[in-house]
C-alpha cells in the first residue's frame, strides 16, 4: 500500500483514466481513417493538422504548469484546473468525432487544437496530482498501475464500440460511423466520472515554499536535471514510435493482413494489456521500475519482426501476435510516469520547490509532441504512393513499404529507449535517500516556523 493512502483514494484517483482513454484511441486509430476516406480531407493534411497541433502546445503545456504550481484556492491548485479543463474538453472531443456535413481541414484543425487545450487543463494537473498523493518509490507504481487499470479498461470498453458497429453494419460499417459510435459514452463518462475523482480525492499540504520559483529559472532547474532528460526521452521514444504505428494500423490490418473487421482485435488486446499489468507490477518491485519498462521493450520488438514476416493473409498468426504486443501497452503507458514522478525528487531535493505541475507539464508537451508523430507516418506512406481513398488497389511496393511504416521504423525507434532504460541509475534505494532527506528538510522547516510564532 502506498504511504499514507487509502485504497478507496488510489482507485478513486485511478478512475478518471476510464474516461480519458475513450479520447486515445478514436483519435489515434480510427481518425486518419475516417476524415481522410469518409469525410475527404487529404490525408497529408490531416496528418499535417495533427502535427501542428502540438506545436500549439509548446505554448499552453509550460503555461499551464507553471498556473498549476502557483495557484491558490480553498479547492487546491490542482482540481481547480482539471475541474475547469472537463467540460472545454467534453465539447471539443464531441465535435471531433461527430464532425458537421461538408466539414473541411480547417473544421477539424479548429476543433483538434480546442481538444488539446482541454486535454492539457485536464492531464497536466491531473498528472501532478497523482505524484504528489503518493511519495514512495513502490506506491507511485501502485497508484499510477490502478489508474492504467481504468485506462485499459476505458480502452476495452471503447473496443467495443467499434466492434458493435461492424456487427451492427458488417462491410458497411465506415470509420466515420465508428466515430461516431464513442459520442454518448464519452459525454456521460467524462463529466460524471470527473466529478467523482474532484470530490473524492484530496490534495496532500502545501509546502511553504511550493510555487515560489520562477518561471525561467523554473525551466532551467528542469533541464539542469539529468535523469528528467533521460526519462522524457524515454517517453518521447516509446510513444512517438507507437503514435507513429498505431496511426498506420487500420490500412495496414486491412490491406496487407487483410482484415476487413479490425476493431474486434482491440478488444482482445487490451484485454491481454490488462491481464499483463499485475505481471510488470511485479518485475517492478522485483527488479525495478527501469528493467520492467525495458522487458516490455524488448518482448514487443521481438514481436513486431515476427509481424513483418508475416506474408499477407496471415489473420491467424498476426491475431496472436498482435495480442502477444497487447501485453506491453500497460507497461508502456504507466511505467515512465512513474519513473518521472521519483525523478521530480531530485528537483525538490535541491531547489526546495515542488513544482510537480512544470514537470508534468513539459513532460505532457513532450508526450503530445510524440503522439503527433502520428502525423508523420501519413505523410510518408502518401509519399510512397499509397492510395487511402475506398477500393484502391495499392501494388507490392506500397503494400511493403506500409509494412516496413507499421512494423520497422518504431523497432529501429526503441532500440534507444532500451538503451536508456537498462541503464538507468535511480533504483529504490536511491530515491528512498531522496525521500529522507526532503522528510529531514521539511521537518527543520515546521520546527523553526514554530519557533518563530509569537508567544
Amino acid at each position: 500500500m502506498a504511504e499514507g493512502l487509502r485504497l478507496k483514494t488510489i482507485w478513486s484517483y485511478g478512475a478518471l483514466g476510464f474516461p480519458l482513454a475513450l479520447l486515445g484511441y478514436p483519435l489515434g486509430i480510427w481518425l486518419p481513417r475516417a476524415y481522410s476516406s469518409d469525410v475527404g480531407v487529404e490525408l497529408a493534411v490531416v496528418g499535417l493538422i495533427i502535427t501542428a497541433a502540438a506545436i500549439f502546445d509548446a505554448i499552453t503545456d509550460p503555461l499551464m504548469g507553471f498556473a498549476s504550481d502557483r495557484l491558490r484556492t480553498r479547492w487546491g491548485r490542482r482540481r481547480l484546473w482539471v475541474g475547469a479543463g472537463i467540460p472545454l474538453l467534453t465539447l471539443a472531443i464531441w465535435s471531433v468525432l461527430n464532425p458537421t456535413e461538408g466539414a473541411t481541414a480547417t473544421y477539424l484543425a479548429f476543433w483538434y487544437i480546442g481538444l488539446r487545450v482541454g486535454s492539457t487543463m485536464v492531464l497536466v494537473p491531473y498528472g501532478a496530482w497523482g505524484a504528489e498523493l503518493a511519495k514512495d518509490y513502490h506506491g507511485r507504481t501502485q497508484l499510477n498501475s490502478a489508474r492504467q487499470r481504468f485506462v485499459l479498461l476505458g480502452l476495452i470498453a471503447a473496443a467495443f464500440i467499434p466492434a458493435l458497429v461492424e456487427f451492427q453494419l458488417g462491410d458497411d460499417a465506415t470509420a466515420l460511423a465508428v466515430l461516431a459510435g464513442y459520442g454518448l459514452l464519452i459525454l456521460i463518462a467524462l463529466p460524471g466520472i470527473g466529478l467523482w475523482t474532484l470530490t473524492q480525492v484530496p490534495e496532500p499540504p502545501l509546502a511553504q515554499s511550493a510555487g515560489r520559483t520562477p518561471f525561467l529559472r523554473s525551466l532551467k532547474l528542469m533541464w539542469s536535471n539529468g535523469l528528467f532528460r533521460v526519462v522524457v526521452v524515454i517517453e518521447l521514444v516509446i510513444t512517438g514510435g507507437e503514435s507513429f504505428r498505431n496511426a498506420l494500423s487500420l490500412f495496414f490490418m486491412q490491406d496487407v493482413i487483410g482484415i476487413p473487421r479490425a476493431g474486434q482485435l482491440y478488444v482482445i488486446y487490451f484485454v491481454t494489456g490488462l491481464l499483463a499489468i499485475p505481471g510488470w507490477d511485479f518485475l517492478a518491485r522485483r527488479y525495478g521500475k527501469h528493467r520492467s519498462l525495458a522487458s516490455a521493450m524488448i518482448l514487443v520488438s521481438v514481436v513486431s519482426l515476427a509481424i513483418f514476416a508475416l506474408p499477407p493473409g496471415s489473420e491467424t498468426a498476426f491475431k496472436w501476435l498482435f495480442a502477444a504486443k497487447g501485453l506491453c501497452f500497460g507497461a508502456f503507458a504507466y511505467l515512465p510516469i512513474a519513473m518521472m514522478a521519483d525523478v521530480i525528487d531530485i528537483d525538490t531535493a535541491r531547489s526546495r520547490d515542488p513544482r510537480t505541475g512544470s514537470y508534468f507539464a513539459v513532460h505532457g508537451f513532450m508526450t503530445k509532441c510524440a503522439a503527433s508523430f502520428a502525423g508523420l507516418s501519413l505523410p510518408l506512406l502518401a509519399l510512397t504512393g499509397y492510395d487511402a481513398t475506398p477500393g484502391a488497389g495499392n501494388g507490392a511496393d506500397a503494400l511493403l513499404w506500409l509494412s516496413v511504416l507499421y512494423a520497422i521504423v518504431p523497432t529501429v525507434l526503441f532500440l534507444l529507449a532500451l538503451y536508456l532504460c537498462w541503464t538507468w541509475p535511480l533504483t529504490a534505494e536511491r530515491h528512498q535517500r531522496f525521500r529522507e532527506r526532503i522528510a529531514r528538510r521539511d521537518a527543520r522547516a515546521a520546527r523553526a516556523a514554530e519557533t518563530a510564532q509569537p508567544l
